[in-house]
């Protein structure tokens, strides 16, 4: 059994305590945030009074494993050091929504596909849930993100002849474990409730992590050093055409992330029997350049082994500066226009690979709000 899930009855009971505390007033839980340490440890201060009434302070560290994904203390040794699992998720329409597992997920990248759509690829590491869905078919851009994640078990429906091709290569390169519906079949099933292709789940407990490796941390964590950044509500993401996608995160306060709205709506997900909002704690919108897929004419490949200008949501303030990354150090390395790294606030991050100009496909357009706007937008997609 992965030890993770050893966790599972008080990760259950801890979610059934926030749902019984929190509410929008549309019968959505909103999740807490999660406590981050500022650095691998974690100090516990206490103070205790002598007869002469001295205050006397003493700290005691509370050392520990650090997930290399969150930048959160892990439960254990083998937590940190389990092996991560990267689902394919749909996200076409609203026959996908709403989706399970997203808010568990560790990092999520959000790509383009066909039709100015996007989906998924959601990374679990230090929490993986019991199943996620809609598992859907992968794309030529995967094979680029899959890199500096451990070897992870990659999880996808299936892929068109040259995709699966590209894919069968890098697996055997070891970017991944090949853990697809092609290959094994017995952790995969169908809902009734749902039509196909968007019925599609898959049971991680039953994942095979055989020839997994050991992931390590992508992206830097800390606090922001004073004077970085701008305070800022929201950012939202639109490729303008009648079907293109559009996606808004807007920056809560009281819940520590920035709620997603998509399409106009309020995105949820399933975590386990409850709907909850979707708000990882940083957001990443990385300007990316799209060629054609070699696999498909109609397919956007990101081309993530390159660079370009980022803007990174946390703390609800916003750092612009540039990412790099490449194939031979596949980190992610963010920096503002003087060259400082940009350091995210411990907890989920959200990558969105939005098309640059340049690209062979339209081009994103991305506007950001003021927190007043942002608060006003929000109220408006809750209620």
């Amino acid at each position: 059994m992965d030890p993770r899930f050893g966790l599972l009855a008080l990760t259950v009971l801890l979610a059934l305590f926030a749902g019984a505390c929190l509410g929008n007033g549309n019968g959505v839980e909103v999740v807490p945030p999660e406590v981050e340490p500022t650095v691998d440890t974690q100090a516990v201060t206490a103070s205790t009074t002598t007869p002469a009434d001295a205050v006397v302070t003493t700290t005691t560290v509370l050392e520990g494993p650090v997930a290399p994904f969150t930048g959160l203390l892990a439960a254990s040794e083998s937590a940190a050091t389990a092996s991560a699992v990267v689902v394919k998720i749909g996200n076409n329409n609203d026959q996908s929504r709403p989706q399970a597992g997203l808010t568990e997920a560790d990092i999520v990248y959000e790509e383009l596909i066909e039709g100015l759509k996007t989906r998924f690829a959601a990374v679990f590491q230090s929490e993986v849930p019991l199943v996620a869905g809609p598992v859907r078919s992968a794309r030529t851009t995967d094979v680029e993100l899959l890199a500096g994640l451990g070897t992870p078990a990659f999880v996808f429906s299936g892929a068109n002849t040259p995709t699966l091709a590209e894919l069968r290569e890098a697996a055997n390169r070891g970017v991944f474990v090949d853990a697809g519906a092609l290959r094994r079949l017995d952790p995969y099933f169908r809902l009734g409730s749902r039509n196909a292709p968007y019925n599609l789940w898959v049971d991680l407990e039953m994942i095979d992590y055989a020839g997994s490796g050991v992931p390590s941390a992508v992206l830097s964590y800390g606090e922001l050093p004073e004077g970085m950044g701008t305070e800022i509500g929201g950012v939202e993401i639109t490729y303008q055409a009648s079907f293109g996608r559009q996606v808004t995160h807007l920056w809560d306060p009281a819940v520590g992330g920035w709620v997603r709205v998509q399409d106009g709506s309020l995105h949820t997900a399933l975590r386990g029997d409850e709907e909850v909002e979707i708000a990882p704690a940083n957001v990443v919108v990385l300007h990316v350049i799209y060629e054609v897929s070699p696999a498909d004419p109609a397919s956007p490949e990101a081309q993530s082994f390159d660079g370009g200008t980022v803007q990174v949501f946390t703390r609800g303030r916003v750092v612009e500066g540039t990412w790099t990354r490449s194939q031979q150090d596949p980190v992610w390395n963010l920096t503002d226009h003087n060259g400082e790294v940009i350091s995210l606030k411990a907890g989920a991050t959200w990558f969105i690979l939005a098309a640059a100009d340049g690209s062979r496909f339209p081009a994103a357009h991305i506007a950001t709000f003021d927190p007043a706007e942002a608060t006003a937008r929000l109220n408006t997609a809750r209620g």
